[in-house]
């Protein structure tokens, strides 16, 4: 944008003119140039003598490239002037170099920035007419989100259910093997109370067995100690009272009846040998 102003600082103000192609400035300098000449020329004339006529045409200045060099005041002044001109335009042409690249930068930002906003507001507008369709398809992910929720509390549901009688199957399952654990725990305990009740009823008849023996025994004993000391009461009344103590026939009856026997055989067996007895006395007294 700026490659004019690059070799600004070699160039003469001329040239200056020449490459910027701005021809207001141009013919603007052409004027300058022939107003200088005319008020200079009838000032030098009559210094000048011999070298008036060799001054350039005013209508040729612009072709030549070369200014001829006057040792005048008035000539050197102007040049001065024109050439602090010149040195504060070159200045300010670098100043403005600079100033354009800054601001080529900051236009290149811009134009960044710009474009970007561009391209965010295509965007927008691009999303702006999708809001319908966004709008739609909103609609619909939620009509499927009510219908989901729906299904999912449908499904929470037969969890529950099928939870619940899980469970109930998995309880009843524990209580028919616990039961039949039960049932066989009760079994084996019958099965052996059983068998100890078999064994403690052996040894109970087997001890019953024996305590009768013994008391039999006993029994026996005794009823032939009172026989015998009966019968030698019986012979020898006076030796026998003497050496034992007075029993009457009465107390040995009820002696013998206050045995006790385990069964009715027993007592009917004992009964009818006291009858018998109770006969020998009678027989033994006629």
């Amino acid at each position: 944008m700026f490659e004019q102003f690059k070799k600004i600082s070699s160039a003469s103000f001329k040239d200056f003119i020449d490459t910027t192609g701005l021809q207001v400035v141009r013919n603007e300098w052409e004027n300058i140039r022939t107003k200088s000449a005319e008020i200079l020329t009838p000032a030098l004339n009559p210094r000048l003598g011999s070298l008036s006529p060799r001054l350039p045409v005013i209508g040729n200045l612009s072709k030549s490239r070369t200014i001829p060099s006057l040792d005048i005041p008035a000539t050197t002044e102007f040049s001065l002037r024109y050439e602090n001109d010149w040195n504060s335009i070159k200045a300010e042409d670098e100043n403005n170099f600079r100033n354009a690249i800054l601001v080529d930068g900051l236009i290149q930002q811009i134009l960044k920035k710009c474009e970007n906003h561009y391209q965010t507001c295509e965007l927008v507008k691009s999303e702006a007419s999708q809001l319908p369709k966004v709008k739609v398809m909103i609609d619909e992910i939620t009509h499927s989100a009510i219908s989901l929720k729906g299904k999912l509390s449908e499904l929470e549901n037969m969890i529950d259910d099928y939870a619940k009688n899980n469970q109930e199957q998995i309880f009843e399952d524990w209580k028919r093997t616990e039961l039949r654990s039960l049932d066989k725990h009760i079994e084996e305990k019958e099965a052996e109370l059983s068998e100890k009740r078999s064994m403690y009823q052996q040894h109970y008849e087997e001890f019953m067995r024996n305590h009768k023996i013994q008391k039999v025994q006993s029994y026996q004993a005794d009823f032939e100690t009172q026989m015998e000391n009966y019968k030698k009461r019986m012979i020898n009344p006076a030796l026998h009272n003497e050496y034992s103590p007075k029993l009457s026939d009465e107390d040995l009856i009820t002696s013998l009846e206050q045995v006790e026997l385990e069964t009715a055989d027993d007592r009917e067996a004992l009964e009818n040998f006291l009858r018998s007895n109770s006969d020998t006395e009678d027989i033994i007294e006629q």
